[in-house]
């Protein structure tokens, strides 16, 4: 074989194989075998001949095919379907993208289609189940609509004999119909010749009407009325200009009134002037009420009423004993803050009725003691700053003095409200205490003469420590305690 012989072949060698590429090219790119992909997985009761490397699409698009389809293990089970789609178009495809076999036109073959997802959904990564939608099948429509034929036919059989009946029903309506036109034709005929009569007088009334005979001819006619309202309406007219001409006046009065310089500045600036003179005047009682309260002849009497002033008296002058004096003791019933107060709808705070309810059973302990003693009412509150925990504190020991005072017609002069901030050593917790205790502050006779009248279990002692029951748990206290009922 001569050097042209061969290069014919080799030429014609290297032109077949570069052609059997360029074509195993075109075609695996046709079928996308040299793109990137990524596999995703969905789930179908059947699969309407779709077949392993079935393409698939995402939003009308060529994206891949199917990789394989698992049979179920049990009847009741699904076809799993795996496929691939292209990484270019992996943003379209979310966690609520719907996945369903498609048909190509009516006879054509069936191909997966996958619907592009929402913003709000997360993207789809590889292995991830997304939901599907079962195939629409032809023969089960065509099935449906062969059911629905024949429930119609059998209807129409089982309705034929009602039809039949309902004709001859029919039939026979009309003959009876035609019988009572015949009966109630005179009567028709009788209510014809009225309504003739009634428009005969009609007219009549129409002329008379018209001629201006009778009240309403000559309503109608005679403008005697209409002048007397044309009257009438005049001195209206006349009363309205005159009311509002009293109003112009009243209002200049007014004005007039209360210009600067006028009445009104006067008696204002007068009421001002006794206002003051009033509150100087009572600035002066006040003062010679202090005065007499420390005269030495008086103070006597007010010590031994259990006066004292107690908006002067600051919480730390309390906590020192200051009402504590001349064997005074003072004898606690401690209520909680959760029984005693709720928050009203605007968001006020209130006495409930159950804390009514525990604050007259307090009392009612009480009741063996003089009533003019110095009662007081300590507010506690310790779950906030400082400054709120005595807001909180002032606020609740206000509302049980408020409410005592009117409950048991007390005198204000000898019940005070006390707001403390801290702990409290004598209450049943032994340390910080959320609510009030009402303290009745009695003088040794009291004790005495309370003990012959009452039990040991009903009544305090004054000893100098005693067990506290009935709270949270037993405590011993230094002072005299009645625990919270």
């Amino acid at each position: 074989m001569n050097r042209a012989r061969l290069a014919a072949v080799g030429f014609f060698v290297l032109m077949t194989v570069t052609l059997f590429g360029a074509g195993l090219f075109l075609i695996g790119e046709r079928r996308m075998l040299f793109t990137k992909k990524i596999e995703l997985e969905t789930e179908f009761a059947r699969v309407s001949g779709l077949q392993q490397g079935a393409p698939v699409n995402v939003s009308g698009m060529p994206a891949g095919n199917v990789r394989g389809i698992a049979v179920p293990d049990r009847p009741g089970g699904k076809f799993r379907v795996r496929f691939a789609i292209r990484e270019d178009l992996e943003p379209l495809v979310r966690t609520d993208s719907v996945a369903s076999i498609q048909t190509e036109g009516l006879v054509g073959g069936t191909y997966l289609a996958v619907s592009a997802g929402t913003e709000d959904a997360a993207a789809a990564t590889p292995g991830t189940l997304l939901p599907s939608r079962e195939p629409f099948e032809v023969a089960d429509l065509l099935a449906q609509m062969s059911e629905t034929v024949r429930l119609v036919n059998e209807s129409i059989t089982a309705l034929s004999g009602d039809i039949q009946l309902a004709v001859r029903a029919v039939a026979d309506t009309a003959t009876h119909a035609d019988s009572v036109i015949q009966e109630v034709g005179g009567d028709i005929a009788a209510i014809a010749a009225s309504a003739r009569r009634l428009a005969a007088d009609t007219s009549a009334i129409a002329a008379d009407l018209q001629a201006g005979r009778g009240t309403a001819g000559r309503l109608l006619k005679d403008d005697t009325l209409y002048r007397e309202a044309t009257e009438i309406l005049t001195q209206a007219r006349t009363t309205v200009t005159q009311v509002r001409g009293a109003v112009e006046d009243g209002r200049r009065t007014l004005a007039n009134f209360n210009k600067e310089g006028g009445a009104s500045q006067s008696v204002i600036a007068d009421l001002g002037e006794t206002v003051r003179h009033a509150r100087e005047a009572l600035s002066d009682l006040e003062q010679n009420m202090e005065a007499l309260k420390r005269n030495w002849f008086f103070r006597g009497f007010f010590r031994q009423r259990g006066y004292f002033d107690l908006d002067a008296l600051t919480p730390a002058e309390y906590r020192k004993g200051a009402l504590e004096r001349d064997g005074r003791r003072a004898l606690r019933i401690w209520l909680a803050a959760d029984r005693l107060f709720h928050t009203g709808p605007t968001g006020q705070l209130d006495l409930s009725e159950e804390g009514r309810l525990r604050i007259d059973s307090a009392m009612s302990t009480f009741l063996d003691y003089p009533l003019d003693r110095p009662l007081i009412i300590e507010g506690y509150a310790a779950a906030g700053t400082r400054a709120d925990d005595f807001q909180l504190a002032r606020q609740r020991a206000a509302l049980v003095r408020d409410y005592v005072i009117q409950r048991f017609a007390l005198k204000t002069q000898t019940v005070g409200a006390m707001p403390l901030v801290g702990p409290a050593p004598d209450s049943p917790t032994r340390g910080a205490w959320e609510g009030v205790a009402l303290a009745l502050f009695v003088e040794p006779e009291d004790l005495d003469r309370a003990a012959k009248y009452s039990t040991a279990e009903a009544q305090p002692q004054p000893a100098a420590k005693q067990n506290v029951a009935g709270t949270t748990g037993s405590v011993e206290t230094a002072a005299p305690v009645i625990p919270e009922r």
